[in-house]
């Protein structure tokens, strides 16, 4: 297996992972109009088409970085992961003790960059995997170690998922943590380690849900949502009714009257709920399959991929967008409590669409060296 820096032979990328993409984030952006253009209709937005322009911006500013991702050389990006990673942390403690953030729904996540609104914990899918990658594979042979193998691992990883924490964004931290978790799981770090990982992780989700009475609230909800309906429970039980009322074939693209101000989110988390109302439970499938084969073939690049640098880069990145589908689909069927987490490519989100591209940019970067 060569190593990097070595000289290799640029390939095709996977052609399939492309067009699975771009068909979903183009399709996302159907959806995403369907699901707003009621809403905006009305004050403060007045336009109906709000959502669906600023979606066909965000893609494609998107598919720019996807493009820049996938030109740029894999050694420039180990070159510069430390330098970055560092910008990373200043960057989120700026977030959590700056008093002039954008907050929404209590969780302060936004910042104002010349007027757009740009959420940070989004680039730790994209960066803390370069970090874990360069530092397991330049320590390869001491994963073993506490010391020098796992502790600044897992250290990394703790920073920056306390981090995102302290923005009350607790599944983008589930996110990055668990996508981290796999990677070191991958790199063969000793099994002790990593079931001390798991429970300190468990122990630290527990102790967030205790500390934040409203969290407790979204279980309680969440084991009984109908005896909360006029409450905490009310989008799960407006999401299941959106689903359900789908039936086979969905009530026709842009028919669903969910979006009618009764879910909310609509065009964001529970926009999985428009699709099963609208398009029904043969649109949702095939939204779930597409979805599943863009991982599958991540996975494959994964595998496939020259030397263990790569090899764990691409783990990290298609982990972390596995893990947000998972979430975003459990939450809106109701087999998980109500938490903030749009479905890759689909959901409205300017910074999530960009970063999702761009991880996309560089599995394709990686896809090129790969055995086919």
């Amino acid at each position: 297996m060569k190593q990097i820096g070595e000289k290799r032979t640029r390939l095709r990328p996977d052609w399939w992972l492309l067009v699975a993409v771009i068909a979903l984030t183009a399709f996302g952006i159907i959806m995403v109009f369907s699901a707003s253009q009621y809403f905006a209709a009305y004050e403060p937005y007045n336009d109906a088409y709000k959502f669906l322009k600023d979606q066909l911006f965000n893609a494609f500013v998107g598919l720019v970085v996807l493009i820049v991702a996938f030109q740029v050389k894999i050694k420039f990006y180990k070159k510069i992961t430390y330098p970055v990673f560092i910008a990373l942390l200043g960057i989120l403690v700026f977030m959590v003790v700056s008093t002039n953030i954008a907050t929404i729904g209590g969780a302060q996540r936004w910042l104002d960059v010349f007027g757009t609104s740009v959420q940070p914990s989004e680039l730790a899918k994209i960066i803390l995997p370069m970090a874990l990658a360069k530092w397991m594979t330049m320590h390869q042979n001491e994963l073993d170690s506490f010391k020098m193998g796992y502790l600044p691992t897992i250290g990394a990883t703790a920073l920056t998922c306390g981090l995102i924490f302290g923005q009350k964004s607790l599944s983008v931290a589930i996110v990055v943590g668990v996508a981290a978790f796999v990677m070191m799981f991958c790199a063969g770090v000793r099994p002790k380690y990593l079931l001390l990982t798991i429970g300190a992780g468990v122990a630290a989700v527990i102790g967030a849900i205790l500390i934040e009475p409203f969290r407790m609230q979204r279980i309680y909800a969440w084991f009984d949502p109908w005896a909360y309906s006029s409450g905490d429970g009310w989008q799960t039980c407006q999401s299941l009714m959106a689903l359900g009322s789908g039936g086979l074939t969905g009530v026709g693209l842009g028919e669903g009257g969910s979006k009618w101000f009764y879910l909310p989110a609509r065009h964001t988390d529970f926009i999985f709920s428009i699709i099963g109302e609208e398009l029904g439970f043969i649109g949702a499938v095939l939204v779930v399959l597409l979805i599943a084969f863009i991982v599958w073939r991540g996975i494959m690049i994964a595998v496939k991929a020259p030397d263990m640098y790569t090899s764990l880069l691409a783990l990290g990145l298609i982990s972390s967008i596995a893990i947000q589908s998972i979430i975003n689909l459990g939450v809106v069927t109701g087999l998980l409590p109500v938490t903030g987490v749009t479905l890759p490519f689909v959901s409205y989100g300017g910074t999530s669409l960009v970063v999702s591209l761009g991880m996309i940019g560089i599995l394709l970067n990686i896809s090129c060296y790969t055995e086919k």
